[in-house]
């Protein structure tokens, strides 16, 4: 997403925080967003690229409510999917752990 494009509609009640740089010595550093629902921040979304691509991509990241540990999502290319992934995971966070199979 360039900076001209505008941000999707997003669900009722949340919002992203565009979060500052973590490092100043990056001179086009991707954007980084927190996402929030309410007062709780649920998770975080990150922009990336393929250098020999031209698809922008979004990794997320969403927190569990109950451990506050992060709990990892696969990227893609729609940002708004990946808003909605995070509330629901937010939601109903035992759809989203993944568990090794001799647990």
């Amino acid at each position: 997403m360039s900076a001209s494009d505008a941000l999707p509609e997003l669900p009722e009640g949340v919002r992203l925080e565009r979060l500052p740089p973590a490092s100043r010595r990056v001179q086009y550093p991707p954007p980084v967003w927190a996402v929030w629902l309410g007062d709780a921040r649920i998770g975080l979304i990150e922009q990336w690229k393929v250098p020999s691509a031209s698809a922008t991509f979004y990794r997320a990241t969403a927190t569990d409510p109950r451990t506050g540990k992060p709990i990892p999502l696969e990227s893609n290319t729609d940002l708004r999917e990946r808003i909605d992934k995070i509330v629901a995971a937010w939601q109903d966070p035992e759809r989203f752990i993944h568990k090794s199979s001799w647990d």
